[in-house]
């Protein structure tokens, strides 16, 4: 309980953080720019992660030791933490396909943006069994030696109903 309410209290506080931003943003034309080069970069993790090598996955994400990954509740506070995690998940897989329904993104400064995307996992275990599930995820991105690259990244799997 201690653990949701820690959660929550995070969640809000990104949120607060989204709404000052956005009250101080400036220049549009430059909003636009970092919003597409956003959702390009999104595109390329996603082929990557299609391809599910861990390896290439994580060449897009800063090293973190504050907080880099949320999976479904569980705070991953390390780059290699998250990594493992994600290797974990990839394992037993014979193949696996990331459809987004939504994507926004949000300029937060030219130097970090945050997108939010709702989904859809389809996977094939080792064994032959098939399998779709809904996904949500917010992801930090900020722009280091010219590229976008991964600082955080909240993934939830909802229960379908």
């Amino acid at each position: 309980m201690i653990y949701k309410k820690a959660v929550i209290i995070a969640v809000a506080s990104v949120l607060a953080i989204v709404v000052v931003v956005l009250a101080s943003q400036g220049d549009e034309s430059n909003t636009a720019d970092i919003e597409k080069a956003i959702l390009e970069r999104l595109a390329e993790i996603q082929d990557v992660a299609q391809g599910m090598d861990p390896e290439k996955v994580f060449s897009y994400v800063l090293e973190n030791d504050k907080g880099a990954l949320i999976t479904d509740g569980k705070l991953f506070l390390t780059r290699q933490e998250a990594f493992e995690s994600t290797k974990r998940g990839f394992e037993g897989l014979q193949m696996v396909d990331y459809k987004f329904y939504q994507q926004h993104v949000t300029t937060l400064s030219p130097t970090v943006a945050l997108a939010v995307s709702e989904g859809s996992t389809s996977f094939t275990t080792a064994d032959g069994r098939s399998f779709i599930t809904p996904f949500a995820q917010t992801v930090v991105f900020v722009l280091s030696d010219g590229e976008w690259q991964v600082l955080h990244a909240h993934r939830s799997f909802p229960r379908q109903r």
